[in-house]
């Protein structure tokens, strides 16, 4: 029920995050949106009033060329004539200004071309009205006064028409402005607010996720302590029931020795083979404690790890084991071994059980043989033990490193049952992986699978 509720939380979270990154991504998108209409809504309005200025200041620089024109036929002063001139080339520049301002709207191009022909046509009449003052020197207002009124009154007219026009387009955008204005508002609140409660949801969802993350690792941390005190007590247990075990043994066979000695031809040869049974029984029983205490001692963790020349380890092997391989003319092969970060006493540990196990169940009537060899690829150390045994059946490939499973009687070959069940401990405690592959009457080939990681990658020969 507790891993499909954390798969639930899990697939949650995910789906959780792509929502939110979605609804970011959206709000991006929206903010980008809505900031070019913004901006394309006050180039709009910006340029209504640049239109309105311009129609505005083509209707001023006429009256201004007019009252010029005024001031000339009273005063007489070229100067006013100059500044005719000057109103009449801005007057020009500011109607093709005008023409580029209106371009996008069809009806405003008709409207500025009237004003420009009813402009052109006012100061044809003014410069007419100038040319006749200067030659009679005076100034008939009964004949061009009432027609030029007519005129400016059309053109002041055109201007009112035009700037009719462009307040009309400036209501229009400005009120669409003040929709679209309050639309994003509406959306920023609601987007916000959602926001808000993403971020609610977030935080008490970390919270809670954080109160049993500290939970479940107080409970880890207390189920670690209450294995550490189990294990430690194993271990005094084990060394305690070995030891009292140990004395009663001693004993037996102390007793049985001095029984057989202080007795010699009183016995029966039936006796006798009894005394012996128990003698050999009671050395088994030895072992065995010893194999449990060894088992019990073999410490879990890197407590004591270093690099490691396993050359050398597998040669401080030979040495322990070179007894029976003496009596067993065994032949024990080195070639190439690492140098790795390990427990140098476990692995000397593990090189003696596996020899050991390889010199043990050796065919009768032939010379045992071991061969250790590495090789490395992808990150890890694999170290083989192949030797020329009798082999098993590959069905108990697993059970032969449980504590206590023997494929043999011990009458047929020595052993407690607990020695591959120590390499395995061993290895698992180094985080690699042991395994072993058997033809019957073939022979065996264990395989110690280590992590390169922390190991110096150099052979030795």
């Amino acid at each position: 029920m507790e891993p499909a509720k954390n798969k639930w939380s899990a697939n949650f979270n995910y789906w959780a995050f792509i929502a939110s990154s979605l609804f970011l991504l959206s709000l991006a998108i929206f903010s980008l949106v809505w900031f070019q209409k913004e901006k394309e809504a006050q180039d709009s309005i910006a340029h209504t009033y640049e239109v309105k200025l311009k129609i505005e200041k083509c209707f001023g620089l006429l009256l201004e060329a007019e009252s010029n024109q005024r001031g000339y036929i009273l005063s007489n002063d070229v100067a006013y004539l100059k500044n005719i001139n000057h109103a009449e080339t801005l007057l020009n520049t500011s109607l093709n200004q005008l023409d580029s301002l209106v371009a996008d709207n069809e009806k405003q191009v008709i409207n500025a071309g009237t004003l420009r022909a009813l402009i052109y046509s006012r100061v044809s009449r003014l410069h007419i009205l100038l040319d006749s003052f200067e030659i009679s020197n005076n100034y008939p207002f009964a004949r061009f006064t009432l027609p030029g009124k007519l005129i400016m009154d059309s053109i002041h007219h055109q201007v009112i028409v035009m700037q009719a026009e462009e307040n009309s387009l400036l209501g229009q955008r400005t009120f669409f402005k003040k929709i679209d204005n309050e639309r994003v508002i509406t959306f920023f609140v609601l987007f916000s607010v959602i926001a808000f409660a993403i971020l609610m949801w977030s935080f008490l969802k970390i919270k809670k996720e954080n109160a049993l993350r500290l939970k479940a690792q107080m409970e880890i941390k207390n189920q670690n302590e209450k294995l550490e005190r189990k294990n430690h007590d194993l271990t005094m247990f084990a060394n305690i029931a070995s030891h009292d075990l140990k004395e009663p043994l001693r004993k037996i066979q102390m007793f049985t020795n001095l029984i057989v000695e202080m007795n010699p031809g009183q016995l029966t040869g039936k006796s006798l083979g009894y005394f012996e049974k128990i003698s050999q029984q009671s050395s088994r029983m030895q072992v065995l404690i010893e194999s449990v205490l060894k088992y019990a001692q073999t410490e879990e963790g890197n407590y004591g790890f270093q690099n490691t020349n396993l050359h050398e380890i597998a040669h401080l092997a030979i040495d322990n084991l070179s007894e029976i391989i003496k009596e067993k003319n065994a032949l024990v092969s080195v070639r190439y071994l690492p140098t790795i970060f390990c427990s140098p006493t476990q692995m000397e540990q593990l090189f003696i059980n596996l020899i050991d196990n390889g010199i043990k169940y050796a065919k009768p009537n032939h010379t045992p043989s071991i061969e250790i060899n590495t090789t490395g690829s992808d990150g890890i150390w694999k170290i083989d033990f192949r030797d020329n045994g009798i082999g098993f059946d590959e069905a108990y490939e697993k059970k032969i490193f449980e504590v206590f499973q023997r494929l043999h009687t011990g009458d047929e070959y020595s052993g407690t049952g607990i020695g591959l069940a120590i390499c395995k401990k061993i290895v698992e405690n180094h985080r690699g992986t042991i395994s072993a592959k058997s033809i019957l009457g073939e022979g065996s080939v264990f395989s110690v699978v280590l992590p390169v990681e922390k190991s110096a990658p150099k052979h030795q020969k």
